[in-house]
């Protein structure tokens, strides 16, 4: 009998694993990070460069770690963004409110209004109606299928 094959990663992108299931160009990425905050703070505080690099390495591995196809980092602040939105909205008053209003969050309601967001831009613009197709019941009738941007009105 035939057996049923599932694929298990994604067809249209392949990620070269690292260690763990972690793949390479994030591991890449995580080391050179952790590599230019040992750079950057080696100078201003040489006892713990090493341990910030360390430190900072991780934290890159965790905050570009796809979360549902999004990285961490950009889920947390979409989540910080929504926060600020609706406090804004909510209690202008409180910390969070001030700090929303403070970075100009928009806050009004969004209306769409669905007639003007699916009308089309041009209605005078011709339709296509699909009469310009042309088929074929024998493929060797069509002696190489050329498409051409404007059909000739001619052969109706």
């Amino acid at each position: 009998m035939f057996g049923v094959t599932t694929f298990k990663s994604h067809i249209l992108r392949r990620d070269e694993k690292g260690i763990f299931g972690i793949p390479f160009k994030r591991l890449l990425g995580a080391g050179l990070g952790g590599g230019l905050i040992i750079t950057l703070t080696k100078i201003p505080l040489p006892d713990l460069s090493i341990v910030l690099g360390i430190v900072g390495t991780i934290l890159l591995l965790i905050l570009t770690a796809p979360q549902g196809g999004i990285p961490r980092w950009q889920r947390l602040l979409y989540d910080w963004r929504w926060r600020l939105m609706i406090a804004a909205v909510n209690t202008p008053q409180s910390l969070l409110g001030s700090v929303g209003l403070l970075f100009q969050i928009p806050a009004e309601p969004t209306d769409i209004n669905g007639d003007t967001f699916f009308t089309p831009i041009d209605e005078a613009a011709p339709r296509t109606d699909l009469t310009d197709w042309v088929s074929f019941t024998n493929p060797s009738d069509a002696e190489g299928m050329v498409f051409i941007k404007q059909p000739d009105l001619r052969l109706q």
